[in-house]
């Protein structure tokens, strides 16, 4: 759950130097983890990461702890939800906490942002129950059927899904609809890339803050695409400064374009 200046981490680590060591980070940067379990059965989630010459990356992820999150983990999240909160999930938790999440964010009054990854089916109650649907080019043929990456493209698939919908582009920024159809484009800054990897990550992180501070969709987009831009200028994804409050508009727009 994410609130401009609090940020608080839910999910599970194992009962290892792996989680020790994530837990301590997290702690140190500020966010509350009160809500990271650690698992006595299932070892920390891992991931190993390729990047070519020009920055890109492949990713092959093994869930651990994190596989284990349940409903019992969501409504203990869900207790402290206000109207108001931005809650952030991703796909690397089971697809049923996923339900339960949109479930008890909407009965909360607080708002859903899903960043789809890795890839998956959601159901169309799950869409539906989501505010903002968040998927790269790859992601969007999976969650979405197709989604030709143009404003037009991502105005028909959010009506259809009845949530809005962001479809980031790497290089070329990100195009975005809300679900009454209204659309736009964001380019993103022309930089070095050097490492993409936690570009995305950064991207969703000052989206959400954004969307927590009052900002409307193309703004937050906006701080989104910047925050991405900056990302990748930087090798690794937790030691580069991904501070998403810096990317924060400074005068929210009221309406989206």
């Amino acid at each position: 759950m994410a609130g401009a200046g609090r940020v608080r981490m839910v999910g599970r680590v194992g009962d290892d130097e792996y989680g020790r060591h994530l837990r301590a980070d997290l702690t140190a940067a500020g966010v509350d983890v009160a809500g990271v379990l650690v698992d006595p059965t299932e070892p920390s989630g891992t991931a190993l990461i390729l990047v070519d010459a020009a920055g890109e990356n492949m990713i092959a992820v093994s869930p651990g702890a994190n596989g284990a999150v349940d409903d019992n983990d969501v409504a203990r999240a869900a207790a402290d939800l206000r109207a108001g909160d931005v809650v952030v999930c991703q796909l690397e938790v089971p697809l049923p906490a996923v339900r339960a999440l949109a479930t008890a964010t909407r009965a909360a009054g607080a708002r859903l942002v899903c960043n789809a990854a890795p890839a998956a089916t959601l159901d169309a109650e799950v869409l539906a129950a989501l505010d903002v649907l968040v998927v790269n080019e790859t992601e969007a043929q999976v969650v979405l059927g197709a989604v030709v990456p143009t404003p037009t493209g991502a105005a028909a698939a959010a009506c259809r899904a009845g949530c809005a919908v962001v479809v980031t582009l790497g290089a070329e920024g990100a195009v975005y609809a809300d679900s009454d159809g209204r659309s736009g484009h964001c380019p993103a800054p022309i930089v070095d890339a050097v490492d993409t990897v936690g570009a995305g990550d950064a991207f969703v992180g000052a989206l959400a803050v954004a969307l927590a501070a009052g900002a409307a969709l193309p703004d937050a987009v906006a701080a989104g695409v910047a925050a991405g831009s900056h990302a990748v200028t930087q090798v690794g994804a937790r030691t580069a400064p991904h501070a998403a409050t810096a990317y924060l508009p400074a005068t929210p727009s009221t309406e989206g374009s």
